[in-house]
């Protein structure tokens, strides 16, 4: 995998309603705008953006970790508005197993549209063609029927379920994990 590429390139795509680019501290009222919303939070191990100060402190991480070459995020541009309705990317980069794991969360507005898996899916792509990777995987909670239906949608896989692996909000939940790897293209 070559992570090297992706941190140098910066790479943006379109989509048919979308634009994807790096998220910015530009982006601050309209990141915090859809992460002070609880239920997008919700199935999360985040939580709620209570304050602006959130916000500022998430999308500085995000800045400190392209730094690092570590985590790559894309803020979610609506075409027709140029409003930020979300961010997706991928995380626990690893170059000798050519793996990543992907991410995303879209306002509760826009749930049921189709954007989730329409700005996941030129990320998907590059990861596969451009960075050469050979495995990519997703996991989301049991009952986060929504997501679970974005990694069907990027044609991923399920693998199997994670019982009681992550404590989200005080309880502890099962994760639905699902992957695609390079054969399946």
């Amino acid at each position: 995998m070559n992570v090297e590429k992706l941190f140098a390139e910066s790479p943006e795509f379109e989509t048919q309603r979308l634009k994807l680019r790096r998220l910015t501290m530009d982006d601050l009222d309209e990141y915090y705008a859809f992460a002070s919303d609880p239920r997008v939070s919700q199935q999360s191990l985040w939580n709620c953006h209570e304050t602006v100060e959130d916000s500022i402190q998430y999308i500085q991480r995000v800045l400190d970790n392209y730094e690092r070459k570590t985590v790559y995020i894309w803020a979610f541009v609506l075409k027709e508005t140029g409003t930020l309705i979300g961010r997706g990317g991928i995380f626990h980069l690893n170059e000798s197993m050519q793996s990543a794991e992907l991410g995303y969360a879209i306002a509760s507005s826009q749930w049921g549209k189709g954007l989730a898996a329409e700005a996941m899916q030129p990320i998907v792509d590059y990861c596969f063609r451009e960075l050469d990777c050979n495995r990519l995987e997703g996991k989301c909670n049991a009952g986060n029927i929504g997501s679970a239906r974005v990694m069907e949608k990027l044609g991923m896989s399920y693998e199997g379920l994670l019982r009681k692996q992550l404590k989200i909000k005080g309880v502890f939940t099962d994760q639905k994990v699902y992957s695609r790897i390079r054969v399946d293209l």
